[in-house]
């Protein structure tokens, strides 16, 4: 499957941050114009939708599951698992998107955590986070660069964290796109 400007959509791995972050910006849809298929270990459905109920992307995912964009899918190895999440000192849900990304041979990895993306990188995946979504999203033709600076200004303030230093480097970016 192919976008507007002749590029091959992705199949994609999600952890839970990517979906939240999106959703308290109005822009979960941004998945659907860049993915073929999302998919997410349990682990980060029970995170999102079942504990997360009623807060941002929870509701998105459900639909996004029910319409069949998004598929919930169980890790193989859970020993793998474990050693992930003890590798990298991260979460049961986050280490099962490593291993299910490697288990079902997924082109992208859609994570923020610093942790989860050394450990999705060091296993030979292309890992993308919210800002790099949007640049994903202006490259595309989806957003304009305005559009996208605003969406960047719009996280730091609902509560993602990111450095300043990585702020100014993805406008500055978006700025010469301009």
């Amino acid at each position: 499957m192919t976008t507007q400007k002749g590029m091959r959509k992705l199949r994609a791995v999600s952890d839970a941050s990517i979906l939240i972050h999106l959703s308290a910006i109005g822009r979960f849809h941004l998945l659907m114009d860049l993915f073929q298929e999302i998919v997410i270990p349990e682990g980060v459905y029970e995170e999102v939708v079942v504990e997360g109920w009623g807060l941002p992307g929870s509701l998105e995912t459900a639909e996004a599951i029910r319409s069949g964009f998004i598929a919930v899918k169980r890790v193989i190895d859970k020993e793998e698992v474990r050693n992930i999440s003890y590798e990298y000192g991260i979460s049961m849900s986050n280490a099962e998107v490593i291993q299910l990304a490697k288990e079902m041979n997924a082109e992208v990895v859609l994570a923020d955590e610093e942790e989860v993306r050394e450990g999705a990188e060091e296993r030979g995946f292309d890992v993308r986070g919210c800002l790099g979504i949007l640049l994903e999203s202006v490259k595309r033709g989806i957003l304009t660069p305005r559009k996208a600076m605003r969406d960047v200004d719009s996280l730091v303030e609902s509560g993602y964290r990111v450095s300043e230093e990585i702020v100014n480097e993805v406008k500055e970016i978006l700025r010469r796109w301009e």
